[in-house]
């Protein structure tokens, strides 16, 4: 499968090596208008070393290209992928910088017959697979509201994740958002054209449930994820690998001088919440050049969108809740340089 990377910053470089490890995968070129960057050694010495994007659509036929460039380039790339007849692309997140230029890239690609996959890779980690699982099956009731705590830059670039994660343990649809965006702490690592600041932000989902996601630019520690549920309570903290699940027996019924009773469950051996970067890309690329259903498709990547609009039009609105799906023109051409 002839392929192409753009962008070898250090997500890229994770992409390279993702791409490496995958039979069948040619890495035609790379493009980064850097020449130290080009010169990266883990670069096949067959691989072309291009400059400008441009320069890509000329150098022949191609089945993948990954995009690992910062947000706003996103849309453009995509769409000129798609013009190229690349049949398969993977976007890093967030999709896009709007909502608009979301649907143009969804649009295009059903146009077209071609497979669009957003980087919402925790969706290939082995304990939210499971935990999904487990959720799904009932066996835990139902759930009542899940706490994700990170640290870093910012509502776009990290917490994205999370608000797809929430759609994805849940398997429900975000019905509203309210949020509170910090100023920005310091400037963008990525250059000061980008504003990416962090936040606190609270999704009202299909049910009842609710899930609050802090982004806390200047915070330290993992992300840590807790779930609660009627018959269970989950806690995942990713720097450590450790999982915690207290199932409870709901034979008991709490009264005073009586509390509810929980027990450890068993878990899986060798289930780890420590976050393994590779091999979730590796899961991500190999469902994009197969055929079957895939878990981190656009419409994922899209929906992770629409609540970061959200939560900037709550913010901007007086931190009032937000109602989703966004329909009005003005929401879906709100336009955010994050990262």
């Amino acid at each position: 499968m002839k392929t192409a990377l753009i962008g070898l910053g250090p997500q890229g470089r994770r992409i390279l090596s993702a791409l490496a490890a995958i039979e069948g995968i040619d890495l035609v070129a790379v493009v980064d208008r850097r020449t130290d960057a080009l010169g990266a050694a883990e670069i096949p010495v067959s691989t072309l070393r291009l400059r400008e994007p441009t320069e890509l659509w000329d150098s022949g036929a191609l089945d993948l290209v990954c995009v690992a460039t910062n947000g706003p380039s996103h849309a453009e790339l995509a769409l000129q992928a798609l013009e190229a007849g690349v049949g398969r692309i993977m976007i890093e997140k967030p999709m896009a910088c709007s909502l608009a230029e979301c649907d143009r890239m969804l649009q295009a690609a059903a146009r077209l017959g071609a497979r669009l996959a957003v980087n919402q890779s925790r969706r290939h980690a082995p304990v939210y697979a499971w935990l999904r699982d487990r959720i799904r099956s009932g066996q835990w009731g139902q759930v009542r509201c899940m706490w994700i705590q990170r640290p870093g830059i910012g509502l776009g670039g990290l917490a994205v994740h999370s608000f797809d994660l929430v759609r994805f343990l849940t398997d429900r649809e975000v019905t509203s958002v309210a949020a509170w965006v910090d100023p920005p702490r310091g400037r963008n690592p990525r250059g000061d054209e980008f504003v990416d600041p962090g936040g606190l932000v609270v999704l009202e989902i299909t049910g009842g449930a609710r899930a609050v996601v802090a982004q806390i630019e200047d915070g330290a520690g993992p992300m840590s994820v807790e779930i609660d549920l009627t018959a269970a309570r989950v806690r995942v903290d990713e720097r450590s690998g450790q999982i915690d699940v207290l199932e409870r027996d709901l034979s008991v019924k709490p009264a005073p001088n009586r509390p509810a009773s929980f027990a450890p469950a068993a878990l899986p051996p060798r289930l780890s919440a420590r976050t393994d970067l590779g091999g979730m890309l590796q899961g991500l690329i190999r469902e994009l050049i197969g055929a079957g259903v895939m878990e981190c498709d656009g419409h994922h990547g899209r929906a992770a969108m629409e609540v970061l609009v959200a939560a900037h039009l709550s913010h901007r609105r007086g931190n009032v809740p937000v109602c989703l799906p966004l329909i009005d023109a003005e929401s879906a051409a709100l336009w955010m340089p994050v990262t």
